[in-house]
C-alpha cells in the first residue's frame, strides 16, 4: 500500500488510504425541516442496571421507511455521556450535509462512554438490538457504522474489529492504537476475511500529539493488513470542537458505504 500525502492551507491534511472518493452525487432532500435528537434509556439491560443514550432523527424522518435508515453509533470519550457530540454541534452539521443532498439521511444513536464497559458490551448486546426493534434501521453490516472521540474511538475499533460482520466502518476521533493492546489488534486483524474489513477514518489535531501518534501507529497496522484508511489532521487539539470541525469530512467519507 502506499500512503498519500496532501496538502492543503490554512489547514495541514494528510490523507493516507488505500482508495478514496467523494463526490456531491446525492440528491437534496425535499424537506424544510431540521434532524430532531431524543434522550432516551433503556430500564433492563444485561447487566442489571438502566443505560441512557440519545437518538439524533435526520430531517423529515419517516418512522414508517420500508428501505430503513443507515446508523452510526457515536461513543463520546472519558467522563463524558451521550449528549457530548451533540453540545458540541454535530447535529448541527449533520442536518446541512443532509439538506444539502451530500449525504443520505441516517440515524446518530450516541452512546454512554465505556469507562466501565471498555468492551462496549452494552452497546454490542442491550443497545443496538433495542434500536433495531426501535426505529426503520437498514439491515447489513453496510449501513452500520461505529465512531467515537477519544476512548470513545478505542470502543469503535474495538467493536468493528472484534465483530467485522456487523459494522462496515469505524471512525477514531483523537484517538488511534491504545497502548498496550498491539497483540489483541494483530489477533483481531489476521482473523478478518477480506470481505469483511472494514474502512476506517482516523482525525487528530497537530496541538494533540500523543494522540497523533497513536493514530499513526494504527495506521501502520492497517497498512500491513491492507485494510483502507483515511488519516486527516489539522491544527487543533484535543476537544469536541476540533472534531466536529472535521465532522462534516468524515461524513461525506462515510456516505460512500450508502451509495
Amino acid at each position: 500500500m502506499h500512503a498519500k500525502w496532501v496538502f492543503f492551507l490554512p489547514l495541514f491534511f494528510l490523507l493516507a488510504s488505500c482508495q478514496q472518493t467523494m463526490d456531491n452525487s446525492f440528491a437534496p432532500l425535499d424537506c424544510s425541516e431540521f434532524g430532531t435528537t431524543r434522550r432516551l434509556s433503556l430500564e433492563q439491560t444485561s447487566r442489571g442496571y438502566s443505560y441512557s443514550y440519545e437518538v439524533y432523527l435526520p430531517p423529515c424522518f419517516n418512522s414508517s421507511l420500508e428501505a430503513g435508515y443507515p446508523v452510526l453509533y457515536l461513543v463520546p470519550g472519558r467522563n463524558s455521556g451521550p449528549g457530548a457530540w451533540f453540545a458540541a454541534g454535530v447535529a448541527d452539521v449533520v442536518d446541512e450535509a443532509i439538506l444539502k443532498g451530500e449525504i443520505p439521511p441516517f440515524l446518530i444513536v450516541a452512546t454512554e462512554n465505556i469507562d466501565s464497559d471498555p468492551q462496549a458490551v452494552l452497546i454490542l448486546n442491550d443497545l443496538i438490538p433495542a434500536v433495531e426493534a426501535d426505529y426503520p434501521v437498514r439491515q447489513g453490516r453496510r449501513y452500520r457504522a461505529v465512531a467515537g472521540g477519544s476512548l470513545g474511538g478505542v470502543a469503535a475499533y474495538r467493536m468493528a474489529f472484534s465483530r467485522p460482520g456487523e459494522f462496515s466502518s469505524a471512525a477514531m476521533f483523537g484517538s488511534g492504537l491504545i497502548s498496550g493492546e498491539e497483540e489483541q489488534v494483530q489477533a483481531w486483524l489476521n482473523a478478518l476475511k477480506p470481505s469483511e474489513k472494514p474502512r476506517v477514518f482516523l482525525n487528530c489535531g497537530l496541538q494533540d500529539p500523543f494522540m497523533l501518534e497513536r493514530a499513526e501507529a494504527m495506521t501502520l497496522l492497517l497498512d500491513e493488513h491492507s485494510i483502507a484508511y483515511t488519516l486527516l489532521v489539522g491544527e487543533g487539539d484535543h476537544t469536541y470542537a476540533y472534531w466536529v470541525s472535521n465532522f462534516r469530512a468524515y461524513l461525506k467519507w462515510l456516505a460512500e458505504d450508502w451509495r
